[in-house]
């Protein structure tokens, strides 16, 4: 059923006015005093007029009023700035600013009850990969302390196996103390220029060692025999050394991950393609949260701190890119990412100081 307008109600009670008006300006006419023709129908013309009016302001005036009230109370507006709106223009703002509030109110809800979620699954992550290795140190601490200390070769074993959960545990901390500040942007980004391929193989190298354990293959393909970017070196280094390990630790054995620079107007595309397990759909809107593994009965500890790709997401975003992913369960993962092209025409050193 659709709604009357103000206005028309208005209307409706002046018309009502006018009606009951003439009908006393007639009885008077015939009963009191005798009225000319003209008068009877101008006094009861002229009364419901007059009751148009005062009734149009009034009301429009008590409407402005009680609507800057709520105005100023829900988002600090005023509505006696809508003076020249009529009754029905300033019904039909209020209800569509009500709309618009409860729709936001609702965003904010939902907002709330995500986050909500989100905390509260962070907190079990960040329990479960704490809760490893201390339950390995205390297990470690406890076999010592009820005899293994008079073995020699079990004290050595079990105190290097303690050092490399007390690794591990420093780590994740590390980690979430890095995602941290770059979420707060605390971390100040040092961009100089460099090339990119230089940086590529020097990742390469630093994974030889356990590339090498899988016989999982490393290679670039690029076409331009420099690649000059203008990034922060070291944390770009990170990017690299992050993707690249993922790939390995989740990839098969005998697999290869390529990574394929392109330049693309003023800015170097850069891809990382696989040819490891993918990843179903479900799980790649999720991909780059903390602690969030696609694999929940994978070993925790092949996957390092479980920070690697939140950390990549914030390093590329901190430098104006966005990272995508795209996978297809069963036959890659390919992540892909921009830096800005540098203008420097030569070789440079990693802190951006030109080698001529």
């Amino acid at each position: 059923m659709r709604k009357a307008r103000p206005s028309f109600l208005i209307l409706s009670g002046s018309i009502l006015f006018y009606v009951l008006s003439f009908l006393f300006t007639l009885f008077v006419h015939l009963q009191i005093v005798t009225l000319s023709n003209t008068l009877i129908f101008l006094i009861p013309l002229v009364s419901g007029v007059f009751a148009y009016t005062i009734f149009y302001y009034i009301i429009k005036r008590f409407l402005q009023y009680r609507m800057s009230l709520i105005y100023r109370s829900i988002q600090n507006m005023d509505a006696e700035k809508r003076t020249d709106q009529t009754i029905d223009q300033l019904v039909a703002q209020g209800e569509e600013d009500v709309k618009e509030w409860k729709q936001k109110r609702n965003l904010e809800i939902e907002k709330l009850k995500e986050q909500a979620a989100f905390r509260k699954e962070f907190l079990g992550n960040l329990a479960h990969e704490l809760k490893t290795p201390v339950f390995s140190i205390q297990g470690y601490i406890d076999s010592l302390l009820d005899g293994g200390m008079e073995d020699p070769e079990v004290l050595k074993t079990f105190l290097e196996r303690a050092s490399k959960s007390t690794e591990r545990m420093t780590h994740i901390l590390e980690d979430l103390d890095q995602l941290t500040k770059l979420e707060l942007e605390r971390i100040q980004l040092n961009i100089r220029s460099f090339d990119l391929q230089d940086l590529v193989k020097e990742s390469f190298e630093a994974l030889e060692l356990i590339a090498n354990e899988k016989r999982y293959r490393l290679k670039m393909e690029v076409a331009e025999p420099f690649c000059y970017v203008n990034a922060d070196r070291n944390k770009i280094a990170q990017v690299l050394i992050n993707l690249s390990t993922n790939a390995i630790a989740y990839g098969k054995d005998d697999g290869e991950m390529c990574i394929n620079i392109v330049q693309i107007d003023d800015t170097y595309n850069i891809q990382f393609k696989d040819d490891g397990p993918g990843i179903e759909p479900q799980h790649l809107p999720r991909l780059f949260e903390r602690f969030y593994r696609v694999e929940k009965s994978r070993n925790r500890n092949e996957g390092g701190s479980g920070l690697g790709l939140a950390i990549v997401k914030h390093i590329i975003e901190s430098h104006g890119q966005q990272i995508q992913v795209a996978s297809s369960f069963g036959v890659g993962t390919t992540f892909t990412f921009s830096l800005e092209k540098s203008k420097a025409l030569g070789p440079v050193s990693s802190r951006g100081i030109p080698l001529k």
